[in-house]
């Protein structure tokens, strides 16, 4: 049976491990680049034009803040969703590969 540290330098080396830490993280920077355009335009919309989330939306009672804050929450669900589909589908199966190949 092969050390710890054998098995671990072993998935280091290995060039899957490699595209996957590549992959993982472009994802991971487009996503939070996405976030942070969303709660950032938010928050300074909320800073620097208040008036503006406390008009209604239309003839309808709702404000703009309201709504804006629903779609906030609802883009981190839909973003959450995105990455675990991703996840499932490319990351699970190469972090299998780099196991199988290194066990």
């Amino acid at each position: 049976m092969a050390s710890p540290n054998d098995v671990v330098s072993a998935v280091l080396q290995h060039p899957a491990y490699k595209e996957l830490l590549q992959r993982r993280t472009r994802l991971s920077f487009i996503f939070f680049f996405i976030t942070l355009v969303i709660y950032a335009g938010f928050i300074l919309t909320l800073a620097f034009d208040p008036t503006l989330f406390g008009s209604p939306v239309g003839s309808l009672t709702i404000s703009i803040g309201i709504m804006t804050a629903i779609f906030v929450a609802i883009s981190a669900v839909v973003l959450i969703a995105i990455y675990v589909y991703i996840s499932n589908k490319i990351f699970d199966p190469l972090l299998a590969k780099i196991v199988r190949d290194v066990t």
